[in-house]
């Protein structure tokens, strides 16, 4: 089955097109399977929440929060969500844009997944320019598109990170909220922290101050959306020194607010049989070409 633009296999939660790329968030409830289809257009998916298990024509992936799916036009998927559903930020791109795209970095054209590093934050943000699209960007939403195509051209270049790097990243997940030194993260690797750090932004495309950051931003956004504990507590549980300092971090990296995303987030994971499934309506606002 094939999908034109702004159509989906899903109830849409909301849908806007922004310059050069259609942006459309869709819900999917626990358990669902989505029978193979395909979209006309290609698209960046950003997984928003929860988990499923992909097929797709060159094999079989897990996704999960965070994670971002190049995934080329035509290709075709099919998709079975874990028990508590999902949410993802589909991102279309314009074939004109993506024609321009391709000739400076082919390796776009390919489909791939990617996990960690700067995509999560970037999804995140991307999220942001659609929930608030009265005063969206074309320009800070292809800046983004970039950047995420930029990181997944990094990481898709073939060269294998050393064995060491996987295990500091491992020690900064397995002390969040807290935050290892650089130095103890050094010992972990076996290397020295000017060696490290260096290393950890030629992989990872951020520093590791910048990744820990991401990090306890994904883990408050997570907390927002499934909890209805304080701001103050989520703050806490996150490694921010308060609800204050939590605050202008998380306002800083996702142009809202800590209530604001949560009362967002409560909206968007309304139970399927309320949703407004508009699957079969255009996107409802358009900005720039």
């Amino acid at each position: 089955m094939q999908f034109a633009s702004a159509r989906f296999p899903a109830p849409i939660v909301r849908s806007s097109v922004v310059g050069d790329f259609v942006m459309t968030e869709t819900r999917y409830a626990g358990g669902s399977t989505l029978p193979t289809h395909w979209h006309e257009q290609a698209c960046l998916v950003v997984v928003l929440d929860g988990t499923f298990d992909e097929r797709y024509e060159s094999g079989s992936r897990p996704g999960e929060p965070g994670m971002v799916i190049m995934r080329p036009e035509g290709e075709r998927h099919s998709d079975r969500f874990g028990s508590d559903g999902g949410r993802c930020l589909n991102v279309e791109l314009s074939p004109a844009w993506l024609a321009h795209a391709r000739a400076c970095a082919p390796a776009i054209a390919v489909s791939a997944a990617f996990r960690g590093g700067v995509f999560p934050l970037l999804g995140r943000r991307l999220q942001q320019e659609l929930a608030h699209v009265d005063d969206a960007s074309p320009l800070a939403v292809e800046s983004l598109v970039l950047a995420i195509l930029a990181g997944g051209v990094r990481a898709s270049k073939g060269v294998t990170p050393p064995a060491w790097l996987e295990r500091v990243r491992e020690r900064i997940h397995d002390a969040l909220p807290a935050s290892a030194t650089l130095a103890e993260l050094a010992a972990v690797a076996g290397v020295h922290p000017v060696h490290l750090a260096m290393t950890f932004r030629r992989f990872f495309g951020q520093t590791v101050g910048a990744y820990v950051r991401a990090q306890r931003i994904e883990l408050a956004c997570r907390a927002l959306a499934h909890s209805d504990a304080p701001l103050a507590d989520v703050a806490l549980a996150a490694g921010f020194a308060d609800q204050s300092h939590f605050g202008r971090v998380f306002r800083r990296a996702l142009r809202t607010t800590p209530a604001v995303f949560r009362r967002q987030a409560i909206t968007s994971s309304v139970p399927a049989h309320e949703a407004r499934s508009r699957s079969d309506r255009l996107p409802s606002r358009t900005f720039g070409r």
